[in-house]
């Protein structure tokens, strides 16, 4: 059976390859069209949506896991499970709610009062 991207076929008629003589400027100019699809709040690299809350989320599981863990390895050094456990734990979803509000405050810091500002319908009369 011949390989269907085989170069040494011979052309059929009514196949003629497109024409791929204006690339460079067609992707030249998407290229110079992108940045203005972009969103308005969104700056370069920003965090939008979705990843904004993984990230979140993120900083508070690991703070659980972390003292957690710790609470679990010193119970088992010093042999007074739960309570180490219990207090690093405690410690740990402290900590993450800290993480939180200072990951929270740190990416809405970076968007401006205008960007946050979006016109109601209430106001365009």
């Amino acid at each position: 059976m011949e390989d269907p991207h085989d170069a040494k076929r011979p052309e059929q008629p009514g196949n003629e390859p497109p024409d791929t003589s204006d690339l460079a400027a067609r992707i030249a100019r998407a290229r110079a069209a992108q940045p203005a699809h972009q969103p308005a709040g969104v700056k370069g690299g920003g965090l939008i949506g979705a990843s904004r809350g993984y990230r979140l989320a993120s900083e508070f599981v690991a703070a659980l896991v972390v003292g957690g863990g710790l609470g679990y390895g010193i119970d088992e050094v010093a042999h007074t499970r739960p309570w180490a456990m219990l207090v690093l734990l405690l410690l740990g979803f402290a900590a993450g709610v800290r993480n939180v509000m200072r990951a929270a405050a740190e990416m809405n810091a970076g968007v401006t009062a205008d960007d946050a500002t979006t016109p109601d319908d209430e106001t365009k009369h």
